[in-house]
C-alpha cells in the first residue's frame, strides 16, 4: 500500500466558516497520516489542527469555486495527487484503499447525471437513464464522475493550463420567465465536474488525461445510490459524498442531513448508507420536521 506521501488531501471553500470542510481533512487524515493536508478558505477555524496548513483565498460563490478548482487550485500542490475533500466528503475506510487509484487521473464517484454519445448527438440523461446505454456499440457512455470527492492527477489539476486550446463551453441556458426569473442547465454545465469528467473529457483523453473505468469509481466513492450500486457491497467503499450529507463533529463523527429523516429514507438507496454509517460509529442528526 502507498505511503501516502504522495498525495495532499485538500479542500477549498469560498465560505467564511471553514469549520466543516476542516473537520472532513481532520477525519481524512487520520485515515492518510502521510499526506499534506491543506484548507484553502478565506478565514482560518480559530481551532484548525496545527498539521492543517492553510491558505487564504478571497470568498467564493458556488460557481466561482468551479473556476478556482479548475484554473487555479494547481498553485498551490505541490504532490503529484490531490485528495478533494469537502465537508460533505470525506475519507470512510482507508482499508478500502486501492493503488489502482494511482494509475489514473481523475477519479470520482457516478453521479445519477451522465452524457450520452449517439449517432444522433449527444444526449444529457439523468437519474441514471445513462445506465440504459452502457455497452451498446453505438454508445459512449460518459457519467459525471463527482468533484467533491475526487483524487486528481496534478496534470489534471494543470490540464486546462497546459492544453489551453481546451476551453470550457457553456450552452444557452433556458430561461424561465415566471417570476423570479431565473436562468437552468438541464445538465449544469457550470459545475467543474461536469465540465472536466464528461463535458471536455473527449478533449482531455485525446492529450492523454486518464480516467478511471465506471467499476474503479465504484469502488473509490459513492453519491447518489442507483442502478449500478445493486448487489455492491457498500462496506467496501474508500469514500463518501452526497451534499445532503455534512460533517458537523469529529469527535464522536457526526453527519447532519440537511432534510428530515423521513425525507432521508426515501432518497434512493439512503436507508443503506445511514446504517451503514452507524455501523462505523457515526451519529446522524436530521432537521426537524416543519411545523
Amino acid at each position: 500500500m502507498s505511503d501516502f506521501s504522495n498525495i495532499t488531501l485538500v479542500s477549498v471553500t469560498g465560505l467564511n466558516d471553514a469549520r466543516g470542510a476542516a473537520y472532513s481533512l481532520a477525519l481524512s487524515s487520520r485515515q492518510m497520516p502521510q499526506a499534506s493536508v491543506l484548507l484553502i478558505s478565506p478565514a482560518r477555524p480559530a481551532d484548525l489542527p496545527p498539521h492543517i496548513r492553510h491558505r487564504v483565498i478571497a470568498p467564493l460563490s458556488y460557481h466561482e469555486y468551479s473556476w478556482f478548482i479548475m484554473f487555479a487550485l494547481w498553485k498551490l500542490i505541490d504532490t503529484e495527487f490531490a485528495l478533494i475533500v469537502q465537508e460533505d466528503g470525506w475519507i470512510l475506510d482507508i482499508r478500502n484503499w486501492s493503488d489502482d487509484f494511482l494509475n489514473y487521473d481523475y477519479l470520482g464517484a457516478p453521479i445519477a447525471l451522465g452524457r450520452v454519445d449517439m449517432p444522433e448527438g449527444i444526449m444529457w440523461m439523468q437519474n441514471f437513464t445513462w445506465c440504459e446505454h452502457l455497452n451498446r456499440p453505438d454508445r459512449v457512455v460518459r457519467p459525471v464522475l463527482n468533484g467533491g470527492f475526487s483524487l486528481r492527477s496534478r496534470r489534471m489539476l494543470r490540464a486546462l493550463i497546459d492544453h489551453p486550446q481546451i476551453r470550457v463551453e457553456i450552452p444557452p441556458p433556458e430561461v424561465v420567465e415566471v417570476e423570479p426569473i431565473r436562468m437552468e442547465w438541464f445538465h449544469k454545465p457550470l459545475n467543474e465536474d461536469v465540465q472536466l469528467s464528461a463535458a471536455l473529457r473527449p478533449q482531455l483523453e485525446a492529450v492523454g488525461l486518464k480516467f478511471a473505468p465506471l467499476d474503479l469509481c465504484l469502488q473509490f466513492a459513492a453519491e447518489d445510490i442507483g442502478p449500478l450500486h445493486v448487489g455492491r457491497n457498500i462496506n467496501r467503499l474508500f469514500g463518501l459524498h452526497g451534499w445532503w450529507r455534512r460533517l458537523v463533529s469529529i469527535d464522536p463523527p457526526t453527519v447532519r442531513y440537511g432534510v428530515t429523516r423521513q425525507l432521508a429514507e426515501h432518497i434512493g438507496g439512503e436507508r443503506v448508507i445511514i446504517a451503514m454509517l452507524q455501523a462505523r460509529g457515526y451519529r446522524i442528526e436530521f432537521d426537524p420536521a416543519p411545523r
